[in-house]
Parts: C-alpha cells; structure tokens; sequence
C-alpha cells in the first residue's frame, strides 16, 4: 500500500490521502458553514425523551474528520473531545454530526461511543472507562443534507443505565463508525471558539499513532459536533457585551469607518451562546466579523471574543446616535446594546468678495494700486 501525503493550500485544510487501488482515504477536510439547530429537550424514545442538554459542545458544522474502524483494512481513524461538568452529573444519551464521503453514499454504520478520563494535562484522552458499539438499527440517525459529495447527519443514542460523570473532572468522548471502506465515516466539527481543549485526533493507519490537535490537520480551530444530556439542569447562556463605538468628524460621502467591542457568555460552563445583532437605521453595509462566522455565533463560557464593526458612515452631515442591539437567540429577554455616535460635519467651502475674486484673477493689479496710492 502506497501512502502518500498531499498539501491542498488556500482550501484551509490539510488532506492526507492513502492511495488503495483506486480509491483514496482522507484525514479531513472542510465544507460551507453550516448550523444544525441544538436538539433541546423531549429528542430520543429512550431515557433521553425527558433529558435536558446538560453540555452543548456546539451543533455548527463546516468541517469533518475521518473517525473509522474497519479490520478489514486495519483502518483505525478516531477523533476526541472534551467536556466537564461542574457538577457530577448522570449522562442519559448523546448527540453528534457525522456521515459518510468518499464515496457519498449511506454506509448504515454500526457506531462505537466511547467515554476516556483525561490524560493528566487536559490535551488528551487518557484511560477509556466505557465503550459501546451501538448497531446500526439502535443508532436515531437522521439525514440533514449533502453538500459537494459529503452526507451529513444527526445521530443519537441512548444508554440503557445513566453513566455518571464526576463534577470537576475533565473527560474526553469519541464518535466511531464501525464498517468498511469505502465509504468512509466522519465525525463533523466546527470552527467556534471551544471552551475546553479543541478536538484531537489519532491513528496509526495516518501515521500519528498518539494523539495530536485537529490544528495539525487543518487550520484554525476546531471542536466536535455533539450535545449531551441528562436528568440534571438545563446549561444556560447568558450574554453580555461591553465597549461603545464613537466616530467624530467623518467627511461625507460615504467614508468607511469600524471599530471594536466583545460579547462574552457569563452562563453556565458548558453552555454555548447564538446571538444576533439589529442595527441603526442609518448607516449602510453594517458588518460584525468575529472569529470565523458574521453576525452572531457561539461563544465558549467565560472566553470574551472581540468583534469587529465595520459600517459606511451617512451622506449628509449631522450628528448620528443609536445601539447595535444584540439578543441571545435562545432567549429573546436576554439582550445587551452597544451605543454607537457619528458627526458628519458641514464641508467649509472658501467663498471670496468680488474685490477678492478681481484680484484672484489679475494677481498684478494690487502692486500697481499700491504704487497709485503712494503716488497720490
């Protein structure tokens, strides 16, 4: 088997393709930015059908990576995340994106859910202390979409006993489809900002036989797909934001202005925040860019993300007030502003008498006036 390594630069991922035959097997990779709604509560017909989310990892999807078994192929693929509670906590069923390429087709893996203690210095999984493979028929799996060959999905499920999570211990999950190349199975990921340590990733068949950041595989972060619930409280969000935005003396005609303010989650740890933003009405072409998503994203607890403000300032001079309101999209009570102020002032314009203008146009009159006047 030949393996060979390809570097597929400007797609913002990194590909490492084994070739077989005719057909090749791929690490990673990363598609439209797309966002699965949370699944909340009453989801499953298991233990989970009265389980609330008890941690939200994020359910945005742009990107995946390989996360398969097949013995066949000693094909070995397997990706990690973390999550901690603050509280012990009991752990009814789980939820996570995944699917299958290459080719796209459905593949009705059987799925092996496993649950790890950290490894000591929180960048990887240590101990695995549960592991089962669900069959396929046990596995809630839902289609979403296809996108450019790629089939995502939606799965859950359920475990028979609650597993109890102790409070203020870091662990580690994975998602693994179990069945043969092709196609091959993916476990989805996101470029949000994470709150615990981003995805990691192992596999002897790929040539990293320990654990190693999604980064190295494709850049910028990356975090898993996948919900948890249980019995216990409901995580929450709560936003908040900070700064104010001042532009003073604009000249008119549509200058370009921009400036900063953050947005933090004060929730629950483990929660995940969606906001969206309604502008003044003037003003024209208001853009919010933060990390890698416009207008509104998740927020990891406790992590304050700076966003960037960039509007073309009014035409016709006058002074111009307002807020940039922004409400958590989970909770319409829930709302933070920030206050914005543009002066556009009057453009001066140079008028001149109509001696001024006499002189302005024969600049040599006025040494010949003065010679009158000393003459007289």
């Amino acid at each position: 088997m030949d393996k060979n390594k390809y570097f597929l630069k400007g797609a913002v991922v990194l590909l490492i393709v084994a070739v077989m035959i005719f057909s090749s097997v791929a690490v990673a990779n990363t598609k439209s930015k797309t966002k699965l709604e949370p699944f909340g509560t009453g989801h499953g017909t298991g233990p989970s059908s009265k389980a609330n989310v008890v941690w939200d990892n994020g359910m945005h999807y742009d990107s995946f990576v390989a996360s398969q078994w097949d013995a066949l192929m000693n094909f070995d693929a397997i990706a990690a995340d973390d999550f901690q509670f603050e509280e012990t906590t009991d752990v009814t069923d789980v939820h996570w994106i995944g699917g299958y390429w290459n080719p796209a087709e459905d593949g009705d893996f059987d799925w092996n859910v496993s649950f790890y203690t950290d490894r000591g210095d929180g960048n990887a999984p240590g101990t695995k202390i549960f592991e089962q493979v669900f069959p396929n028929a046990d596995v809630h799996e839902t289609f979403i979409e296809e996108i450019d060959g790629d089939w995502y999905y939606s799965y859950s499920v359920d475990f028979i006993d609650p597993i109890t999570f102790t409070g203020g211990e870091k662990y580690w999950v994975s998602f693994q489809g179990v069945g043969a190349f092709p196609p091959q199975s993916h476990w989805s990921g996101h470029g949000l900002l994470y709150v615990l340590h981003e995805a990691v990733f192992q596999s002897d068949y790929f040539g990293y036989p320990d654990w190693v950041d999604i980064t190295e595989l494709m850049d910028g972060p990356g975090d898993g797909c996948f919900q948890l619930t249980g019995e216990g409280d409901p995580v929450v969000a709560d936003l908040d934001c900070d700064g104010d935005l001042r532009w003073e003396d604009i000249p008119p005609g549509g200058t370009l202005v921009n400036g900063t303010f953050t947005v933090i989650n004060n929730g629950d740890f483990g929660s995940m925040l969606e906001w969206k933003a309604v502008f003044p009405d003037w003003g024209t072409n208001w853009t919010l860019n933060w990390t890698f998503y416009e207008d509104g994203g998740f927020v990891g607890s406790s992590h304050p993300e700076e966003v960037y403000v960039e509007v073309t300032a009014p035409d016709k001079k006058g002074k111009y007030s307002g807020e940039i309101l922004l409400t958590n999209q989970d909770n319409a009570a829930d709302t933070c502003s920030i206050s914005i102020y543009c002066s556009v002032p009057r453009t001066r314009e140079i008028t001149f008498s109509p001696l001024q203008k006499i002189f302005q146009q024969f600049p040599n009159l006025l040494p010949i006036l003065r010679q009158l006047i000393l003459i007289l």
